[in-house]
């Protein structure tokens, strides 16, 4: 009775044969056309030397979206708009705001926005902020100042959020004005783009 059930294993032809002797490899048993390359090799346009340096990693986060509408002799259309900080958690921080017809699109574009437009700020050996900041940016006003080691960071909203994406580990912040987390969030930026960098580091704070 036939073993149904049994793999059937055929022997190689001699046209197989006669091919795998003009091409050398062929008749590796590890050859394949999706094989890794070897180590220095390179592989397509993202190879060791077709490649291009990768930048800071950035997080994202999406501070806001709200629903927008604008006016046009047709009637109205209605739209998101987006606000999203991004940060590497050592030193960069970007901020952006972008409007569109669908939620992932507008958050998509701001966080471009964000990137494109990224500042260095400086942090002590504490992880903390280099001296205190008071800043006032439309109907927002925020303060921030450093904090001893373990203090962790003290403050909420969108001060929080874009302190702890620039890498801030012990800080106090308190918006002192509006909510709105687009005007306390742009506040903050303005605050970080007033950092004298080259006084900081000659007086030792980063």
């Amino acid at each position: 009775m036939e073993n149904i059930g049994a793999p059937v294993v055929s022997a190689p032809s001699q046209l197989t044969t006669r091919i795998a002797g003009h091409l050398p490899g062929l008749d590796r048993p590890d050859f394949c056309s999706w094989a890794e390359p070897e180590s220095g090799e390179r592989r397509g346009r993202g190879g060791p030397r077709g490649g291009r340096g990768r930048g800071p990693r950035f997080e994202e986060k999406v501070l806001q979206v709200r629903r927008i509408t604008k006016v046009v002799k047709g009637g109205k259309n209605m739209g998101f708009r987006a606000l999203v900080a991004v940060g590497d958690k050592n030193g960069k921080i970007g901020l952006g705001c972008a409007s569109a017809k669908e939620v992932m699109v507008a958050v998509e574009k701001a966080s471009m926005e964000a990137k494109k437009t990224a500042i260095t700020v400086p942090i002590t050996k504490d992880y903390s902020l280099p001296h205190r900041l008071d800043v006032e940016w439309g109907a927002a006003s925020v303060m921030m100042k450093p904090a001893s080691v373990g203090t962790g960071l003290v403050a909420g909203g969108a001060v929080r959020t874009i302190l702890e994406l620039a890498g801030y580990q012990n800080a106090r912040g308190k918006q002192l004005g509006t909510d709105n987390a687009l005007n306390n969030a742009k506040a903050v930026l303005e605050a970080f783009k007033s950092f004298d960098i080259e006084k900081i580091k000659a007086r030792g704070l980063a």
